[in-house]
């Protein structure tokens, strides 16, 4: 029993050890409390001000870019409103400089939001951001209708 629970012990500290070694990588971040932004005539790189949560500060809320601290798998959401009537919605997420999704709708009466998520991997160095395309605009205010999230899901 004694020979057993010793063991037990190694492991849970061989565990804590491997734990420590893991990077921390999360962010969670909200928009603006400015109401409307945009829309613009040309595309632009959305930056979230609201910084939530920013493990390992892997987001810049000055350029917009969070950058890949290790290869691994990361996963990405957002949520985007827009409380324009009879507009298109629209909102790109990239990987580097290659658009890898592309979220929109259409409302034609109120305010609707666009979500979408993915797992991507990544390379040390690698940045993903949130484009507004030109014409298309979106809506964030105390409440946080427009987020943006991702964390390292395991390194590679």
């Amino acid at each position: 029993m004694m020979t057993r629970l010793k063991i037990s012990e190694n492991e849970v500290e061989e565990l804590k050890r491997q734990n420590a070694d893991q990077p921390k990588v999360a962010f969670s971040l909200g928009l603006t409390d400015s109401g409307l932004i945009g829309p613009f005539n040309t595309a632009i790189t959305l930056k979230f001000s609201k910084v939530i949560t920013n493990f390992g500060q892997v987001y810049s809320p000055t350029t917009g870019l969070f950058t890949a601290p290790v290869r691994g798998a990361y996963y990405f959401s957002f949520t985007t409103l827009d409380n324009r009537s009879n507009a298109w919605r629209r909102v790109f997420l990239y990987h580097n400089d290659k658009r890898v999704l592309y979220s929109y709708n259409y409302s034609a009466n109120s305010a609707e939001s666009v979500s979408n998520s993915l797992v991507l991997q990544l390379e040390k160095g690698d940045v993903v951001y949130l484009v507004l395309p030109a014409s298309s605009s979106v809506y964030d205010d105390t409440d946080d209708h427009t987020f943006f999230n991702g964390f390292l899901l395991f390194p590679l």
